[in-house]
């Protein structure tokens, strides 16, 4: 029986859902620098946060205010990887 660590299956698995190291850096500046209440980062992949809110007015804001927060995330991360901002009412 081969036994595999559980750093790499935690690995395995953020990488599966979307959740590598990079989500967690846009998680922390979208807290610290975005300040919309009442949105929820709900996944990251390929470029884009999914984002949910149960709000029409944060809603609107996020979107109006999409490209300066995509450009903040990416000062931050050191590159252009973040390309979109993907929001779900509801």
């Amino acid at each position: 029986m081969v036994w595999t660590q559980a750093a790499e299956i935690i690995n395995l698995l953020r990488k599966r859902l979307g959740m590598e190291e990079e989500f967690f850096t846009v998680e922390k500046v979208w807290q610290k620098e975005v300040g919309i209440d009442g949105i929820e980062i709900t996944g990251y992949k390929n470029g884009v946060i999914f984002t949910k809110t149960q709000s029409s007015v944060a809603s609107c804001e996020l979107t109006l205010r999409k490209k300066e927060i995509i450009k903040k995330i990416n000062q931050y991360i050191g590159s252009s990887k973040i390309k979109d901002i993907k929001i779900k009412a509801g």
